[in-house]
């Protein structure tokens, strides 16, 4: 009889270890995974914002291809000024290199 007690003994001891350690896996999950949760949250909001900056852009691009439709020359004359250095011929294009 006390052969079988000692077994018995043992066994629940075993099986209340391996429920502890799968209680502590759960809950450690549980947590990697609320992080990860909140992480991804933030990077929603965040690209969310850059979203609604790149919209704005949109908008007043439209406008003033709207505005600039009647007379599109003046607007790709000063797109090529602007952005890619163009000067008309014959005209002097000075730069100021002191910095200001």
């Amino acid at each position: 009889m006390r052969l079988l007690k000692k077994k018995k003994n043992k066994g629940s001891f075993l099986l209340r270890i391996s429920i502890l350690c799968l209680a502590a896996y759960v809950a450690i999950t549980l947590v990697n995974q609320q992080l990860q949760i909140n992480q991804k949250k933030d990077e929603l909001a965040n690209l969310q914002s850059q979203i609604r900056v790149q919209e704005v852009k949109n908008e007043e691009l439209t406008h003033t291809i709207e505005a600039n439709e009647k007379d599109g020359s003046e607007y790709a004359e000063q797109v090529a000024r602007e952005e890619l250095d163009y000067a008309k011929t014959g005209e002097r294009v000075f730069i100021i290199i002191s910095g200001e």
